[in-house]
């Protein structure tokens, strides 16, 4: 493939997308529904959190509706006061899932616990994650430079070596 094909490709190409990011519970009963639930972005910045969770009904009766969904985070060394959000349908972007989206502020260890009520029944999950601030390789750009860099060395050194070519009649 030549370079004009993949500077191309590399234009056009969009990001991957997923149903809701991370997995952190999968298909766990509460009450008589299966709980899912999701985070994202991975890594978590201390700025922005997307907590999805997708509930269906017992026995295979699809997706559950009237559900309230509270979403408390808590740091594991105990400092500071807990996050807490309820979530909804219109937080979501896919209309199965019900979500949270927050910022918890701070780098560190938390303890994220999602209480579910129902008409079927009610119960929690809770789940540790690890709240980062993003490095170097979360920017794209510093990511394709780093990319390139091995090309445009190796390129440079193949130049570089290339005997000069001589134009004109030969003796």
């Amino acid at each position: 493939m030549g370079w004009a094909a993949w500077a191309a490709l590399l234009a056009t190409a969009a990001p991957a997308k997923g149903d809701g990011g991370t997995l952190r519970a999968a298909n766990v009963p509460v009450g008589a529904y299966r709980v899912s639930v999701f985070t994202a972005p991975t890594p978590i910045p201390p700025d922005s959190l997307d907590v999805s969770i997708l509930a269906t009904a017992g026995r295979g009766r699809g997706i559950a509706e009237g559900l309230r969904i509270l979403v408390t985070a808590r740091r594991t060394d105990g400092s500071g006061a807990p996050v807490l959000h309820e979530a909804t349908r219109e937080q979501a972007e896919d209309p199965r899932f019900y979500a949270a989206k927050f910022a918890l502020g701070a780098p560190g260890e938390w303890d994220l616990r999602i209480e579910i009520r129902g008409p079927e029944g009610e119960g929690e999950i809770t789940f540790r994650v690890k709240v980062q601030e993003p490095g170097l390789l979360a920017n794209p750009f510093a990511v394709l430079a780093l990319g390139l860099a091995p090309l445009a060395a190796a390129a440079w050194w193949i130049l570089r070596s290339s005997p000069p070519v001589r134009h004109g009649p030969r003796a």
